[in-house]
């Protein structure tokens, strides 16, 4: 059985039909909330109510921690793969056909399958790549082998937020599990206040992070990239171009630039102290 797993941050308008793009063809939806306040009104007349399991968190405990939550309940309540999704986020063309074929491998070594991702009206494929093939993904529309997330201990809850995905498909490398492609599984992923810009030698997406995300996003790299330092050579290595890349496109395209800084230096100092968790000063 596959179970849906979505974590909730003070929601806009698009929730209700985000999730009806993929609730036809799971079992239940744990809705995880890290909001301010309960959202679970928007949930009391939609036509899929009963299959709606909603944990109010009574604040912001981080995606890590809100993503462990909702598997654990699906692991609980005998799923055996959760679809893990953003607020954001929702799929093209998902139906059973495409869902059913996990079962066909479901005792091979693949911890993880991921779908195909539409950003921007585009198709997706700028990858940490080995042998030709994705070692990293986004968290949001990847169907999880819940025997092998107890296996690997599941999302580490220090990260809080950003790393948060890309640890979890490390660990299942360091493990010796892969992650797999779902053919025809189509997903319309936001990268939030993204923009495309072009700058002489320069082509590619700016984010305009908050300095807060610019903290989370230095301290939890510089802590991932030691980590599997010797489990992948080509992400050790392309984290160091990525970063750079960063301060790039703030110094040329962003605002706040001071602000942005003074954070990256505070994300590097607590990776050094070992300081995780959600932020404070």
């Amino acid at each position: 059985m596959v179970a849906a797993v979505v974590v909730l941050y003070n929601p806009d308008e698009n929730l209700i039909k985000n999730i009806s793009s993929y609730i036809d063809c799971i079992e239940k939806v744990y809705v995880i909330d890290n909001s301010d306040s309960s959202n679970a009104s928007l949930f009391r007349e939609v036509v899929f109510k009963d299959k709606i399991e909603y944990v109010f968190n009574n604040g912001n405990l981080g995606i890590a921690k809100a993503l462990n939550i909702g598997c654990e309940l699906a692991v609980q309540q005998g799923m055996e793969w959760s679809l893990t999704m953003d607020q954001d986020s929702n799929f093209i063309n998902l139906n059973d056909a495409i869902i059913s074929q996990i079962y066909k491998t479901a005792n091979s070594t693949i911890g993880l399958y991921y779908p195909s991702y539409i950003i921007e009206g585009e198709m997706y494929d700028k990858y940490i790549k080995e042998n030709n093939e994705p070692i990293v993904v986004m968290t949001s529309g990847n169907i999880l082998n819940l025997k092998v997330y107890e296996e690997v201990g599941g999302f580490e809850d220090q990260l809080f937020i950003d790393y948060v995905d890309i640890d979890y498909c490390l660990k299942l490398k360091k493990q010796g599990y892969k992650i797999a492609n779902l053919p025809g599984a189509n997903l319309n992923h936001e990268l939030g206040q993204s923009e495309y810009k072009s700058f002489f030698y320069f082509n590619g997406i700016v984010t305009n992070h908050s300095s807060l995300r610019r903290y989370y996003i230095t301290r939890n790299r510089l802590y991932v990239r030691k980590k599997y330092r010797y489990i992948s050579s080509v992400f050790y290595k392309t984290e160091a171009k990525v970063f750079i890349n960063d301060l790039l496109k703030i110094i040329l395209f962003e605002n706040d630039k001071v602000a942005k800084f003074k954070s990256i230096i505070q994300g590097y100092c607590d990776y050094r102290n070992n300081k995780f968790g959600i932020y404070s000063k």
